[in-house]
């Protein structure tokens, strides 16, 4: 022990970590083998025949390593009354086994083998304790700070970015010296000063390339959590918060192309003038002010805005009360006739209580995705109607310790 530690009325633990650990990831059972299948009616009637996997493995395919540095450091404060946790970690991924996408001529939709190189730093905050105790009555908090990023070393031999889900014209992407995933999507034409270029002979915007537009994990996430006390009553909550990612709303895309986004409403299914659009003359570009868009009624919002899925890239910003919950516990002198039981506790509890997403997330939620059979693991970000939204639930809980 101590005596600065011990002696003083501040400042009662100090723990500091540091730890290494590598680890490997694998395939799973049977994943190494291309097997065939007996589709039915093929070649024709009752001829038996078979066709070869549509996913093809690398022969030299190798585990997935990750070696990771943990430096970390645990304060206790006034007798443990407050806690502070502090850590930074390090990890370093080679040989990522990704499901790729090979040509087309080969036959197959997917391609597995290892890819690369990633570098991922982070850290962690907690701050806890017992904010209040007078009495029978008290209240404990928690909140934790996390950032983290991932980003992309390497690839493979001279390949600057690979997709990992591809979805023709947008798509998830590993791409070299950015962090990772990126979300890649077709974008518009944009003269130097940011405007829209549009085609001065129908007021449509061009469409552009397909480019990245901004990665799919947050920037930091922020999570609390309160329990306030009173005998044998308590009521607790949690919370997060996370900013500073996109992803792309699946929904959003649909809803367009059917006519029922409020953005193909939002000039009464007339013309217009583009906002914030230019086109090109000999003298350069000229801020457009007369020339109206082509198609207002359907044929613009399916055929020209629906292709450019940058309009659908959001914005994944999201606050969740996660779960409130309010238990009574029966006191000891009412369980002391029955003699079997130690504890009793019965609860109400709420979970996905509220969801509040930044504006023009109406028809994903940015934490579900959509899930492929052909789709990688680590392309986090297209969400949309492949997946049940997020459901509030009310519930009793009752709990017996004998």
């Amino acid at each position: 022990a101590f005596p600065a530690i011990v002696d003083n009325g501040v400042l009662s633990f100090v723990k500091a970590t540091v730890s290494n650990a590598t680890v490997y990831n694998d395939l799973g059972v049977y994943q190494l083998n291309e097997r065939y299948s007996q589709p039915a009616y093929f070649p024709m009637g009752d001829v038996n025949g078979f066709e070869a996997a549509r996913t093809v493995v690398d022969p030299d395919i190798k585990k997935e390593k990750l070696n990771t540095w943990e430096y970390g450091l645990n304060l206790g404060f006034l007798n443990d009354r407050f806690y502070l946790d502090a850590s930074y970690f390090n990890t370093k991924t080679t040989d990522l086994i990704t499901a790729t996408t090979p040509s087309f001529a080969s036959g197959a939709n997917s391609y597995l083998t290892n890819i690369g190189e990633l570098s991922s730093t982070g850290y962690e905050l907690t701050l806890g304790g017992t904010l209040l105790r007078v009495g029978d009555f008290g209240w404990n908090f928690n909140v934790n700070y996390t950032s983290y990023e991932t980003e992309v070393v390497s690839i493979k031999d001279d390949l600057k970015e690979i997709a990992l889900d591809n979805f023709g014209t947008y798509g998830t992407y590993a791409i070299v010296g950015q962090a990772f995933p990126q979300i890649k999507a077709q974008s518009y034409v944009r003269d130097p000063q940011g405007r829209v270029v549009i085609n001065p002979a129908t007021g449509n915007p061009l469409i552009g390339d397909v480019l990245a537009h901004g990665k799919t994990t947050p920037d930091y996430i922020i999570g609390a959590s309160s329990e306030l006390t009173f005998k044998g009553i308590s009521l607790s909550a949690t919370v997060d918060y996370r900013t500073g990612h996109v992803y792309y709303s699946q929904g959003n895309d649909q809803m367009e192309f059917t006519g029922r986004s409020l953005e193909s409403v939002s000039s009464g299914r007339q013309d217009f003038v583009f906002p914030n659009s230019s086109y090109e003359t000999d003298a350069g570009f000229v801020e457009n002010t007369n020339i109206p868009i082509s198609g207002g009624r359907m044929g613009f919002w399916q055929n020209t805005f629906n292709e450019i899925k940058e309009n659908y890239v959001k914005d994944a910003t999201s606050f969740k009360i996660r779960e409130i919950a309010l238990n009574y516990s029966l006191p000891q002198s009412l369980l002391s006739r029955i003699e079997f039981v130690k504890k009793l506790t019965i609860g109400f509890v709420s979970r996905n209580t509220l969801t509040l997403l930044a504006p023009g997330s109406r028809f994903s939620d940015p934490e579900f995705r959509n899930t492929r059979s052909t789709d990688d693991t680590n392309g986090i970000g297209i969400g949309g109607y492949l997946q049940s939204p997020p459901t509030r639930s009310y519930g009793v809980n009752l709990n017996v310790e004998f």
